[in-house]
């Protein structure tokens, strides 16, 4: 289809009239090839997508399937045939698909073997689109798609007289299927978990548009399978209206009632594309040739695929059935599920918050709402918690959209779960963060402790970047500067004598000897990377990592020593070849491997360094090299195209400009890739980005005008964007110094060249004395210093004492933390007193509290401190309990220096 040019607005199309008068240009839902990345396999990723037909965060995805017997990779572009089409709900090969139910149209007889009945095709009649899918066989049948939000609308061409449709599950899987001839119709459910987790049961209903002729279940199957048959002529067409629900039956028939109804297949495409064009048109682009739209617009679609709805419309009313609490009870509400929060926090959320911020929220109370039901807002959604990957990403996202405008979530219950991520420990590995019992207190997650300790701490310290920015501006001052205090701690994982971020021991030893230590092992203490892909994870402190490399030329050369370094692989603890290894040797940008999420934000880094001419040059390398359209061979990226975060990545990218340092409400400027990016903005403004005379070879930013004013910065404020702007771009061949002045650079914690020094426990090796414990059942004042939270010091009084002795002298306490215990709440402290001391006898009130509370068993709370003066003794008293004549405290910290 082809139009006049127009402008596509969010929530419908809005004519604003034509751009280039009596251009006829391609709408943007056309360009999208919903093939890309589908040419993968667990062996070699090049997205490993599958040809997703939905609206965008819709409820189901609707694809085909090469391999229906798998619930993993289950389109691959380069098999010939089709065994299958199917209701999909899959985040990630990786951790399967969940909630499905299969369709296979058929001719002269029902084949229900799954091999015997795959129907070969040729891709040339093929066509994946976001809104539509359509194949048709060899053997003539034609199946279309159209999707809605909780159902679609298919459309099969049948070639005979005896036209069938196959309905089954998954091998092994449970369910249940009705056929009623009467009112042609069929229902039932399905009941398909994956290994993270159960999954609600999911129900379906479908209607057909001519009535069925003769039906059957079929018994002696390791999955449901029932067929119907039509009497059909050559030629004739036969509709299905198909509709799923977590809630029941019932529900999926309203489901089917409410969204598609009486409407014409046709009405249905034609509606789902409209939704489509209006988040696809969100970003117009101009110098961009005709494959270039197609990577910009299908990446587009990848980010606005996921995450996904969840709830349904019972009488006018939000509601789901919970895969976070046991037994999926039904609540009222909005819920969203299935995302990796690892790979997404990097691009797909800032995407969101700059191009859907009333969406943004939505989906984020979505997940907040699985904060409630399940205690812990899961670190990978698929769609409950899942034992997977590292860090509590979302702690960052809320703190970021927050930050950026976002207000229509739960704020409170999001700061509150964000908290329980960062302050309590959880005997439970697929919530919340791993070894808190250890790491709260050495200020690092030790390796001997937890596996791809590096990675677990360096992705906390961002995470407790965020929580302090979002307790500043909610007005929680003591817990910004404890946590901004903790987001310091990444300098105590560098490794001067190697140059490298690297794992360590809880004793304070290196995991491994320097003679020993290879920047290039796989593992061990870092995920899915090596010590390169680390090397400059710390952005919520730009100055302070330039610091720990010997200054901002230190951190230019090591980034360039990053992007030069040979690309060779040692397999380290994985112990052979995995996928990422492969692919990122395949990017050939030395140690850069674009081809996984931790490096994503590294060409950036160059900002910091004062160097941002180094961005602008690899940053289009990077574009020029590892996107491509896939339009023949089902190509796209190199490496998995995690929930949109691949292709976010290359949106920011394009437009210029990239949130390196997630949590702070601005971007690094990198350069445009297009003579002209206009982006809709959902307040109805444009931001405007003209780079005319851009190129391969004009890649370098010469000056930057920010609303006709001259702009200097190398980072750009949401402020600046969110209301609309003008970014205009004068490119040329050679690099320049712009952005590259002190003042230029963006905020870093740092300031100053000094290496960082956080607080730190000063109790150490000193002598520990109370008025009372249960040290003969370990459990004495000792343990309330181990720096170990299951541990606890125990005392039978309500109002009794501890008190700690440095050792060397005399130290300044800027902060003090107490961590409750496993045991009951009412042995809690509610008020107390600290006090300091130099000669043991004359005490000083330092702080005193009343009214305290401790939400969480084993939760570590930070308490300010006003004061200068270094003392060489502390004590602190007791003064009442939540009710119990016992008092237990699990750890106590004394923060200074």
């Amino acid at each position: 289809m082809v139009i006049q040019r127009h402008t596509w607005k969010a929530l419908g199309l809005m004519l604003l009239g034509p751009l280039w008068a009596q251009q006829a240009l391609a709408l943007p839902s056309d360009y999208v090839n919903a093939l890309r990345g589908s040419n993968s396999g667990g062996g070699y990723s090049r997205g490993n997508t599958f040809p997703a037909t939905a609206v965008p965060f819709g409820f189901n995805f609707w694809t085909p399937m090469t391999d229906a017997n798998s619930t993993s990779w289950i389109y691959d572009y380069t098999r010939g045939s089709i065994q299958a089409f199917t209701i999909s709900h899959m985040p990630s090969p990786w951790m399967g698909d969940r909630q499905t139910f299969q369709v296979m149209p058929q001719t002269g007889a029902v084949t229900v073997d799954r091999a015997a009945r795959a129907a070969a095709y040729s891709h040339a009649n093929e066509v994946a689109r976001a809104h539509a899918y359509s194949v048709k066989f060899n053997n003539g049948i034609q199946t279309e798609i159209a999707p809605t939000d909780h159902a679609a609308s298919w459309r099969f061409t049948f070639p005979s007289s005896a036209s069938y449709l196959l309905f089954d599950t998954v091998n092994g899987v449970g369910g249940s299927l009705s056929i009623d001839r009467t009112n042609g119709s069929i229902s039932g459910y399905t009941d398909h978990a994956t290994g993270w987790g159960p999954a609600p049961r999911m129900y379906f209903y479908a209607k057909f548009s001519k009535a069925i002729a003769d039906s059957a279940n079929v018994t002696g199957q390791r999955a449901v399978t029932s067929w119907v048959r039509f009497n059909t002529v050559a030629g004739e067409k036969v509709t299905m209206s198909l509709a799923t629900s977590f809630l029941s039956v019932a529900q999926a028939q309203s489901n089917l009632a409410q969204e598609i109804g009486s409407k014409s297949f046709d009405t249905v495409k034609q509606e789902a594309q409209n939704a489509w064009n209006a988040v696809l048109g969100k970003i117009e682009v101009e110098g961009a040739s005709e494959d270039q739209k197609t990577i910009l617009y299908s990446n587009l679609y990848r980010a606005f695929l996921y995450p996904n709805s969840a709830w349904e419309n019972v009488n006018g009313t939000p509601t789901y059935a919970s895969p976070y609490a046991s037994g999926h009870p039904v609540k009222t509400g909005k819920i969203y599920v299935n995302n990796g929060f690892w790979d997404t926090y990097r691009t797909t959320w800032p995407l969101y918050t700059l191009l859907v911020p009333t969406k943004t929220g939505e989906m984020l109370d979505g997940f907040v709402n699985g904060y409630k039901d399940g205690g812990w807002v899961t670190r990978w959604s698929a769609p409950g918690y899942a034992n997977i990957m590292v860090g509590t990403n979302s702690d960052v996202i809320f703190a970021d959209s927050y930050l950026k405008g976002v207000r229509n979530f739960d704020v409170p219950a999001a700061y509150d779960s964000m908290v329980r991520n960062a302050a309590t420990y959880s005997s439970d590995p697929a919530r919340g963060r791993k070894g808190m019992h250890r790491s709260i207190f050495l200020g690092y997650t030790p390796q001997d402790v937890v596996g791809e300790s590096t990675s677990w701490s360096l992705e906390g310290y961002l995470n407790d970047f965020g929580i302090a920015q979002l307790a500043q501006a909610l007005g929680k001052t003591e817990d910004a500067q404890y946590y901004l205090n903790r987001s310091l701690n990444y300098v105590h994982l560098f490794s001067p004598s190697v140059g490298f971020f690297r794992g360590k021991n809880a004793n304070g030893s290196w995991r491994t000897s320097d003679a020993d230590f290879k920047a290039n092992r796989w593992g061990c203490e870092y995920t899915e990377g090596n010590a390169w892909h680390y090397a400059v994870l710390a952005p919520q402190d730009g100055q302070g990592l330039a610091n720990l490399y010997s200054g901002r030329s230190g951190l230019a050369n090591k980034l360039d020593a990053l992007f030069e370094a040979p690309r060779d692989y040692d397999v380290g603890c994985y112990g052979g070849v995995i996928h990422e290894m492969k692919e990122g040797y395949d990017v050939n940008m030395g140690q850069y491997a674009h081809s996984n999420q931790p490096v994503h934000h590294t060409p950036y880094m160059y900002n910091y360094a004062g160097t941002p001419w180094r961005t602008q040059e690899r940053v289009r390398n990077i574009l020029n090299t590892q996107y491509q359209s896939g339009l023949t061979n089902g190509y796209g990226y190199l490496g998995d195209e995690d929930n949109g975060e691949m292709s976010a990545w290359y949106l920011f990218s394009a437009m210029g400009f990239y949130p390196v340092s997630m949590g702070r409400p601005e971007y690094a400027v990198g350069a445009p890739f297009f003579t002209k990016m206009t982006v809709h903005l959902e307040n109805g403004a444009d931001l405007v980005i003209n780079a005319p005379g851009v190129s391969d070879t004009n890649r370098y930013i010469q000056s930057v005008t920010l609303n006709g004013q001259p702009y200097t910065r190398n980072y750009l404020p949401h402020s600046a964007l969110a209301g609309g702007a003008t970014l205009n771009f004068t490119m040329g061949a050679s690099a320049t110094n712009w952005g590259s002045a002190s003042g230029d650079l963006p905020p870093s914690i740092t300031t100053g060249s000094s290496v960082p020094q956080p607080l730190a426990d000063v109790a150490k090796g000193g002598t520990v004395t109370a008025s009372a414990d249960n040290a003969a059942s370990g459990e004495g004042a000792a343990q309330g210093f181990d720096d170990n939270s299951q541990t606890k010091w125990l005392a039978f009084q309500s109002t009794p004492w501890i008190r700690y002795q440095l050792t060397g002298g005399a130290k300044t306490v800027k902060m003090y933390t107490l961590t409750s215990a496993n045991d009951f709440p009412g042995r809690d402290p509610k008020a107390w007193t600290l006090q300091a001391s130099n000669d043991g006898a004359t005490w000083v009130t330092l702080d005193t509290r009343t009214g305290q509370d401790f939400p969480w068993r084993y939760q570590t709370r930070g308490f300010a401190l006003s004061h200068n003066t270094p003392y060489s003794h502390y004590r602190l008293q007791i003064n009442e309990t939540h009710g119990d004549s016992i008092t237990q405290l699990a750890e106590i910290e004394l923060l200074g220096k």
